[in-house]
């Protein structure tokens, strides 16, 4: 019986595994390491994620004794329970697997007996010097592919950073991250388009909500500069024949437009993506604006089956083996 541990800035996700099948889950949303851990001290923090990880648990913890915890994400960065050193791109399971952070006893808190380790994440430095790096998005993509029975396909993981992963030969090999989710966030919440949301009626139907991505999508089809199209969500809203219905799905449409126009540019070759993504409105929002951008869906694969896959494989991974506690 493993426990695997899926814990980012914003949620935390837990699955009790047996021979690679779920047999459990529990979610806590809100739970985030940014979300409820971020004002305390690391001292504190350290405390406080070990003893929200035990009461979590508790259950699974009780009645498996021995059962291994592996976790992935935000835990292991600088604002989570320990601070973790990247493993270096290109890198497939087994170095994922050789990078496993082991938490010692004084770690591990109330834990106790129970082995506790963390995958380290990935960095990447591209050619022209920028820097990129990711937590648990490595081992998703890497379950993805293994899930769909390949060893190589562009894949798209949306979420508050939305990450693109060149897979070639069973090793993520490229990727880049696109802010979309937090600039979403930010502009709907904050600033002096925030008002135009919380004033806005929320739009029910389905149809009117996919007119109204469709209008941002043209916006960015049609090779205008983001900045400039995000004003369109103020002045359409007041001046247009025919303005968005649903301000919140016009805005998403100008930015995953973006994202996907700037796609096209890192990746002209390609004609199909894997799409991980929970199922929902983004993930229909994500398939959409990759048709029309020439880019088809080869498959769509849940998050939950990519990192549970993932983190199986990181698991029977020479190297990837839980050591007992120390």
């Amino acid at each position: 019986m493993d426990i695997f541990v899926d814990w980012g800035s914003t949620n935390f996700h837990a699955f009790l595994v047996q021979d690679g099948a779920v047999v459990e889950r529990r979610e806590v949303a809100g739970q985030g390491i940014l979300s409820s851990f971020a004002q305390a001290s690391h001292a504190v923090r350290s405390e406080d994620f070990s003893r929200f990880l035990q009461q979590a648990l508790s259950p699974w913890l009780v009645q498996h004794p021995a059962a291994p915890i592996l976790m992935c994400g935000a835990i292991g960065s600088r604002e989570g329970w320990v601070e973790t050193k990247y493993v270096e791109a290109p890198a497939g399971f087994a170095d994922v697997a050789a990078g496993l952070y082991h938490f010692t006893a004084e770690q591990r808190g109330c834990l106790g007996e129970h082995s506790v380790a963390v995958t380290a994440g990935l960095a990447l430095e591209h050619r022209d010097g920028r820097h990129d790096v990711m937590r648990s998005e490595e081992v998703k993509g890497l379950g993805a592919v293994a899930h769909a029975g390949r060893d190589s396909a562009l894949l798209c993981i949306p979420g508050t950073h939305c990450k693109w992963l060149s897979i070639q030969r069973g090793r993520i090999v490229d990727f880049h991250t696109v802010m979309t989710g937090d600039i979403y966030a930010v502009l709907s919440e904050h600033g002096s388009l925030a008002p135009l949301f919380r004033h806005a009626a929320a739009t029910e139907e389905e149809g009117q909500r996919l007119a109204a991505f469709d209008q941002g999508l043209d916006l960015a089809v049609r090779g205008s500069d983001l900045l400039v199209d995000l004003w369109q969500v103020r002045s359409r809203e007041l001046h247009a024949a025919d303005p968005p219905r649903d301000l919140r799905a016009f805005l998403s449409g100008i930015l995953i437009g973006h994202e996907l126009r700037q796609i096209r540019v890192l990746y002209p070759a390609a004609r199909e993506i894997l799409l991980v993504s929970t199922p929902g409105a983004r993930q229909l929002y994500y398939r959409r604006a990759c048709a029309r951008f020439s880019l088809s869906v080869g498959a769509e694969i849940d998050s939950e089956t990519a990192v549970c896959v993932g983190l199986a494989r990181i698991r029977a991974t020479p190297g990837g083996s839980l050591r007992r506690p120390a």
